[in-house]
């Protein structure tokens, strides 16, 4: 029988070591209690949003899930339907009541936390604080100044050609301007929707429709005048219609609707709104991508999570056809 050679033992002691290794690891697998883990217990999650323009003012409570749960027994991420939720202005106060949809009519209602707008008026330049207290003794509060608002100023309708595979294609679009308010920091968000009624000469009938705005750029319309403060800001491209670039009067943009109408709304939001979207726009950006960094949502809401901001909208309207 021949002796190891030194490269023999080499290797010989490398898998002595792998297989010490390995039986060790066992000795790592230990059972732990979930109570002990230390995770936070879940907190309510309250989202709300106060502009002049809306009619009712809503504000949606519910529970985070926690990490480590019970299914069977977490109620984590639910409606919270018995809190008392208070709006305050100044010396002002109204109680926000729960909307329970009782039927099934009432199904597209949405589980919110509602009152007139008329019981409290919603001010540009005002401060506004809400209070979430539940029985179980938690509380959340918050505050939001409404933003003055900013009128866009024009809405322009043009085209553009673009090569897509073997053919050309002409893409309608539009897009809004404003002027940015000098020597402060402003946030905007722009959405809108187009409405038309459709042409069709051969069979002789038509059909009106309405879709909303959706914004080329990566933010979805959410933009802030940083690096441009006090300059003429732009939105992105809103594309309507795409037609072949051969198209005729019959077939272009103009041929296919009897009527056509923009609407686009410039929000100017505060801070807090614009953290919010930007970073939850951010997370659905890349949440199919397991190496992508995590993002952070921010919060505003104190002894809880989620979003109250204000904002305060301004409409302009351009007829197409």
């Amino acid at each position: 029988m021949n002796s190891p050679t030194p490269t023999g033992y080499s290797a010989l002691f490398t898998l002595l070591a792998v297989i010490g290794m390995l039986a060790g690891c066992s000795s790592l697998r230990n059972e732990v209690d979930p109570s002990q883990l230390g995770f936070a217990a879940s907190k309510l999650v309250v989202a709300g949003y106060l502009s002049p323009q809306d009619t009712d003012l809503a504000v949606k409570v519910t529970r985070s899930k926690t990490v480590v749960s019970d299914d069977s027994l977490d109620t984590g991420g639910s409606d919270v339907t018995d809190a008392t939720v208070t709006l305050t202005e100044g010396n002002r106060s109204i109680t926000l009541r729960y909307n329970r949809p009782n039927s099934p009519i009432d199904s597209l209602k949405q589980p919110y936390y509602s009152a007139s707008a008329r019981l409290l008026p919603i001010v540009a330049g005002r401060t506004y604080t809400l209070t979430v207290v539940t029985p179980k003794g938690e509380r959340a509060t918050s505050s939001c100044t409404i933003p003055a608002p900013v009128r866009p100023t024009a809405v322009t309708f043009d085209s553009t050609t673009e090569n897509q595979g073997r053919s050309l294609l002409r893409r309608y679009y539009v897009l809004a301007r404003w002027q940015d308010p000098p020597a402060q920091a402003n946030y905007y968000q722009v959405t809108g929707f187009f409405q038309y009624t459709t042409k069709c000469d051969s069979c002789g009938t038509s059909q009106v429709g309405a879709t909303q705005l959706s914004i080329s750029d990566n933010n979805r319309g959410l933009v802030s005048d940083a690096g441009v403060d006090g300059t003429q800001m732009g939105s992105g491209k809103a594309y309507l219609l795409s037609t072949p670039f051969t198209s005729n009067e019959l077939t272009n943009f103009y041929g296919q609707y009897w009527n056509a109408t923009v609407t686009v709304n410039l929000m100017s939001v505060d801070r807090a709104y614009y953290q919010f979207q930007e970073a939850v726009i951010r997370q659905r950006r890349v949440r199919n991508n397991p190496f992508a960094e995590p993002v952070l949502i921010p919060s505003n809401i104190e002894g809880g999570l989620g979003c109250f901001a204000g904002y305060n909208n301004a409409t302009l309207t351009l007829k197409l056809k």
